[in-house]
C-alpha cells in the first residue's frame, strides 16, 4: 500500500477529506429537516388543518417509526450489494419526493400522509451513515470529525425554526413554500450522502430470511446487549418527557402558562444553545475517555436537567434544568451516533447500529404516549423525579461495564 512522505496512505487521507466535506453539507441539511419533522410539520397539522389526535401522533412519531424500521432496511439492502452511500441516499431521496408532494397537498390526509412517509424514510438511513463513519474515520478522531457537522445541524435548526415560525405567523399559507424548501434540503442531503466514499453494505450470513436477525447481537455480544438495555431505560426516561416540557410551561394547569416566547426560550433556545456550546467539549472526551464513564457522565447531566426542569414553576430554575439538558444532548448526540463503532467488529457497524436505532424508535414511539398517561396521574413534579430516578438507575447499571469500556478505547 503506497505511503506518502509522512507515512500516511494518501488514498485513506483523501477518503477522509471527501467524507468530511460532504458530511458538513449533510449536517447543515439535517438541521432544517429535523425541525421540519418535529416542529413545523406538527404546527401546520394543528393550526392549519386542525388535525385530530391520531394524525398528530403519527406526525410526531414518524422519525421514531423510521428508526425502528431501519433494522429491516439494513437487512434487505444488505442483499443487494449496493454501496452504503447509495443505501443511505435512496431513503432521503424518497423523503424529498414526499416533502414536495406534501407542499402540494390540500387535505390533512394528503399533507400528513406524505409528511409521515417522508420523515420515516429520512430517519431509516442512519445505520448506513454510521457504518460509513466506521469505515472512513480513524477511531481516535471520530468524535471530533462528527462534531463539526453536528454543530452545523444545531445551528441550521435554530435559524430555520425561527425563520419558519416567522413566516407562518405572517401567513400560514407559506407552509407550502417551507415544505418545498425542505424538499430541496432533502435532495441536498441525499446528494451529500451519495457522494461519500463507501463500500458495499456487508451481507449477513445465515439470516437472510429474518429481517430481525441483527437482534442476535444483543445476545451474542453480552456487553453490547447490557449497554443497550441500560440505554433503553435512560432513553425512555428522556423521550417520554420531551412533549411534556412544552405542556408543563404552556398549560395553565401547572401554574406557569408561559407565553410563546417563554415556551420557545425554555424548550428550544436555551437547550440548543448549550448543546452548541458543549458539542466540541464532548467530542474530545468521546475520542479520549472511557466510553462507559462518558455515558454515565452524560446520564447524570440529563438526570439533573430533567429533575430541575419539573421541580418548580420558577422560570429561572427551569432554565437551569434546560441548560443541563442542552449540555447533555451535546454529548448524547455524539455518543448516540458513534458508540457502536467502539463495539462492533469490523464490517458489523451497520448491523449493530440498526439494532440501536431500531430500539430508539421503539422507545420514541411508546414513550410520549406513556408520558401523557402518567402526567395525568402523578403530576409533573413526580414525572421529573421518576425520570431522574430511571436515569440514575441506568447509570448504576453501567458500573460493571467500566473495565470493558476501557478496553474499547
Amino acid at each position: 500500500m503506497p505511503m506518502n512522505s509522512d507515512g500516511h496512505n494518501p488514498d485513506q487521507a483523501e477518503t477522509l477529506r471527501t467524507t468530511y466535506r460532504y458530511d458538513l453539507w449533510r449536517g447543515a441539511f439535517r438541521g432544517t429537516l429535523s425541525v421540519g419533522a418535529t416542529n413545523v410539520g406538527l404546527f401546520v397539522v394543528i393550526r392549519h388543518f386542525n388535525a385530530d389526535e391520531t394524525i398528530k401522533s403519527l406526525v410526531a412519531s414518524a422519525p421514531f417509526i423510521g428508526m425502528f424500521l431501519s433494522v429491516f432496511l439494513v437487512h434487505y439492502f444488505s442483499r443487494t450489494g449496493m454501496k452504503k452511500s447509495l443505501c443511505g441516499a435512496l431513503p432521503v431521496l424518497l423523503a424529498a419526493i414526499c416533502l414536495f408532494l406534501s407542499a402540494a397537498a390540500d387535505s390533512v390526509y394528503g399533507f400528513a400522509g406524505f409528511l409521515v412517509v417522508g420523515f420515516i424514510a429520512v430517519n431509516s438511513m442512519i445505520p448506513f451513515l454510521t457504518s460509513i463513519y466506521s469505515d472512513n474515520y480513524p477511531e481516535k478522531r471520530r468524535g471530533k470529525l462528527f462534531s463539526r457537522p453536528l454543530i452545523l445541524t444545531v445551528s441550521s435548526s435554530i435559524i430555520f425554526s425561527y425563520t419558519a415560525a416567522a413566516l407562518l405567523d405572517w401567513n400560514m399559507a407559506y407552509y407550502r413554500e417551507i415544505f418545498v424548501f425542505l424538499g430541496f434540503c432533502a435532495l441536498g442531503k441525499a446528494y451529500a450522502v451519495y457522494c461519500m466514499p463507501s463500500q458495499p453494505i456487508e451481507k449477513e450470513k445465515g439470516n437472510h430470511k429474518n429481517p430481525l436477525g441483527n437482534y442476535k447481537y444483543i445476545f451474542l455480544d453480552p456487553s453490547f446487549g447490557w449497554v443497550l438495555f441500560s440505554w433503553f431505560i435512560m432513553g425512555f426516561a428522556n423521550l417520554w418527557t420531551l412533549p411534556l416540557r412544552v405542556e408543563y410551561i404552556a398549560s395553565s394547569a401547572y401554574g406557569i402558562e408561559g407565553t410563546a416566547l417563554l415556551v420557545a426560550a425554555l424548550t428550544t433556545v436555551v437547550p440548543e444553545t448549550f448543546r452548541l456550546l458543549f458539542t466540541d467539549f464532548w467530542a474530545k472526551l468521546f475520542d479520549r475517555m472511557n466510553f462507559i464513564v462518558l455515558r454515565m457522565t452524560i446520564n447524570i447531566f440529563f438526570a439533573l436537567g430533567v429533575g430541575l426542569f419539573f421541580l418548580t414553576a420558577n422560570p429561572w430554575i427551569i432554565a437551569l434544568g434546560s441548560a443541563f439538558i442542552g449540555m447533555a444532548f451535546g454529548g448524547g448526540s455524539i455518543a448516540w451516533g458513534l458508540w457502536v463503532t467502539k463495539y462492533a467488529p469490523p464490517g458489523k457497524a451497520a448491523a449493530y447500529m440498526s439494532v440501536h436505532v431500531s430500539l430508539t424508535g421503539v422507545r420514541g414511539i411508546l414513550g410520549p404516549a406513556l408520558g401523557y398517561w402518567m402526567l395525568a396521574r402523578v403530576g409533573p413534579q413526580n414525572i421529573g423525579l421518576i425520570s431522574a430516578g430511571m436515569m440514575l438507575l441506568a447509570t448504576l447499571m453501567l458500573i460493571p461495564e467500566i473495565k470493558k469500556g476501557a478496553a474499547k478505547n
